[in-house]
């Protein structure tokens, strides 16, 4: 008689092979399920990327200061401007004020300790409509307060250092995908800014109006905006108001050069959508880049057509702020100052009497010496920079 055996019937080995597949197919899964499993109910993780640009700069910072942190072989560095003033870096670096560097964890996985327990921080790069980067902070324990403590700390640290500071932006130099954390500056009081009487007040009553009345804007279908043109010799104060007024109004400043290399037709659009919030934006010296609606040199890859259509376009923010600044009013092209794009001129010219004796009252207090350098000077076409390099050096001879 033949012996039986489980393994002799054919029908039965595909079964117990599709059950062993099955199973083994089911098994597969479990390392990851668990790893899932235990992500979820063991471990808590802060995510912070880089579009949010205070809370990743804030975060950064903070890590750059921490001990453990430092003690780190893989970092990321980023510079800031040291200087306080509104200058390049160029314009920097022959003053003497070097980047400021700042040291953070470099793409991969870290690990730290903080207030005694071990943390994880993992880095990445993430591509998507725009380049951006990603921390993730990661500890033992269901509850993420040591977490949050610790974002809210870098929060308040940073918090702290800007309160009375402002902050200056430049499109990113690697690929003009966004803007740029460039360096801080110091607050400055429109009262500080000696322009003709009541031009400083006007205009920034004007701009409080306008933020206050979105409201009024959505219901007439009008976009959100609002445009100013400076105009005058060099010198007078064109640049120094828009600081004075972001100071007074608690907003940013972004700058941006038209005669970039990164900023082309395509990234203008992207530039202007992602203007941080609560920010002004300048574009000075606006007449060096485009004459008969062509560019003046090679450097500039952005076409005068490419230009408005960002300005118009409607991808631009609403609320944006925008000032441009000439010497050279005559040499802009109609179209770029039209009503829609432009709806303030505002000329800085020439220091008057009042300009003059007001500027000198900064210096010394002497009324009957303030009248007499107002009217030595009232006639020869000075500007307020010229004006106040002179009673600069009158003060550095009462001085010796």
């Amino acid at each position: 008689m033949t012996e039986w055996n489980l393994f002799s019937n054919p029908a039965l080995q595909a079964m117990v092979l599709a059950v062993a597949g099955a199973l083994g197919y089911w098994l597969k899964d479990i390392p990851g399920q668990l790893f899932s499993w235990f992500k979820q109910y063991v471990v808590s993780t802060l995510t912070v990327d880089s579009r949010d640009e205070f809370l990743f700069g804030a975060l950064t910072e903070f890590l750059d200061r921490h001990p453990s942190a430092q003690r780190l072989n893989n970092v990321k560095v980023h510079s800031a401007r040291r200087g306080s003033e509104f200058r390049t870096l160029e314009e920097e670096l022959r003053t003497g004020h070097s980047p400021l560097a700042f040291y953070s964890p470099a793409e991969g996985l870290h690990f730290m300790r903080l207030q005694g327990r071990l943390l994880w921080i993992q880095r990445d790069m993430q591509f998507a409509q725009v380049v951006y980067e990603r921390i993730r902070i990661s500890c033992f324990g269901r509850l993420p307060t040591r977490l949050q403590a610790l974002m809210q700390n870098a929060i308040e640290q940073r918090t702290a250092r800007e309160t009375d500071l402002l902050s200056v932006y430049i499109p990113n130099p690697f690929d003009g995908s966004g803007w740029m954390h460039a360096r801080l500056g110091t607050l400055r009081p429109l009262s500080s800014v000696v322009l003709k009487a009541g031009q400083a007040e006007g205009l920034l009553a004007d701009l409080q109006r306008f933020i206050s009345h979105r409201g009024q804007y959505e219901k007439l279908g009008i976009p959100w905006r609002r445009g100013y043109l400076l105009y005058g010799p060099p010198g007078t104060g064109k640049t120094s108001l828009v600081i004075a007024l972001a100071s007074e109004l608690q907003r940013n400043v972004c700058t941006m050069s038209l005669a970039s290399p990164i900023v082309t037709d395509e990234k203008i659009h992207v530039l202007l959508a992602s203007v941080p919030k609560r920010s002004i934006l300048l574009l000075e010296d606006i007449d060096a880049f485009f004459h008969d609606r062509e560019a003046v040199h090679d450097e500039v890859r952005l076409s005068f057509s490419g230009f408005l259509n960002a300005l118009d376009g409607v991808a631009t923010q609403e609320g944006t702020i925008l000032f441009m600044t000439t010497n050279h009013v005559d040499k802009l092209d109609a179209a770029l100052i039209r009503a829609g794009r432009i709806d303030e001129k505002i000329e800085l010219g020439y220091a008057d009497h009042d300009q003059l004796r007001r500027l000198y009252l900064k210096f010394d207090d002497d009324e009957a010496a303030a009248q007499a350098f107002a009217t030595q000077h009232a006639k020869k076409k000075i500007a307020p920079a010229q004006a106040q390099g002179l009673l600069l050096a009158m003060m550095k001879d009462k001085a010796e």
